[in-house]
């Protein structure tokens, strides 16, 4: 990474860190003279620096107000399954994909955070990115998850977990063995309900500018990518105060 990428992102750290309305830690205190250091010897790149941070900061805003706008769809519907206790007050936002290989190693450190925290619950907003359609079905895997959470909300964890566990993309047999499975053959028909749920998931993602699944919504943080467990229960506890 070049000198001046690297300045910018450690700047644009600290500033999304949110540490200008509390006192820096230790090390944010460091990053910082380190930060001005840097600046000094090379004010030339100053400029460049400043703008970058100034679109960097815009772009935070406008995704603020893109989750605000979309904040009833995200947080208050019934369209979208749920892992964990649906009346417990902190609400995780996931945009995730039954085809993202990030998402199947996302999933293990959700349950056992809902599990550990029973305060926690996890919002689950499909959107198909890999694949919107099944060569040999007329359905996504996203929608047939949708179907049978409308429809046999029993059924579909245990097809959820069979989805989420399934190596590389889906295909027609590996839905339709889940099907079997799970006595849910019937759901494999999509439904103009659950594409307009997909459509409408796929628009938030967009005005919320993300490019890729998992992106995990935590309190007022948005992390784009797998985490491992250890930094996903801190970033919980964090943001929802727990002990």
């Amino acid at each position: 990474m070049n000198f001046i990428y690297k300045t910018f992102f450690i700047v644009a750290f600290i500033f999304s860190s949110n540490v200008f309305a509390q006192d820096l830690n230790p090390q944010q205190e460091q990053d910082l003279e380190k930060v001005e250091q840097l600046l000094r010897e090379n004010p030339e790149l100053i400029p460049n620096i400043h703008r970058g941070l100034q679109r960097f900061l815009e772009q935070q805003s406008e995704q603020k107000n893109a989750i605000a706008n979309h904040q009833e769809w995200l947080y208050q519907s019934a369209a979208h399954p749920v892992l964990g206790d649906q009346d417990a007050p902190h609400k995780i936002i996931v945009f995730t994909d039954y085809n993202c290989p990030f998402c199947k190693k996302l999933e293990p450190g959700l349950h056992k955070l809902i599990e550990e925290y029973p305060s926690i619950q996890v919002v689950n907003i499909f959107v198909p990115l890999r694949q919107q359609q099944v060569d040999g079905l007329k359905t996504n895997s996203a929608l047939y998850g949708l179907n049978l959470w409308h429809n046999d909300p029993k059924a579909f964890f245990e097809a959820h977990n069979l989805m989420m566990k399934k190596s590389g993309m889906h295909t027609a047999d590996s839905l339709q063995s889940v099907a079997q499975v799970t006595g849910t053959e019937a759901f494999l028909s999509p439904s103009g309900e659950n594409e307009a749920v997909i459509r409408k998931n796929m628009s938030a993602f967009r005005d919320l500018g993300f490019r890729g699944t998992p992106t995990i919504i935590i309190g007022q943080q948005v992390t784009p990518g797998y985490i491992p467990y250890d930094k996903l229960e801190a970033i919980a506890e964090k943001q929802f105060d727990l002990d």
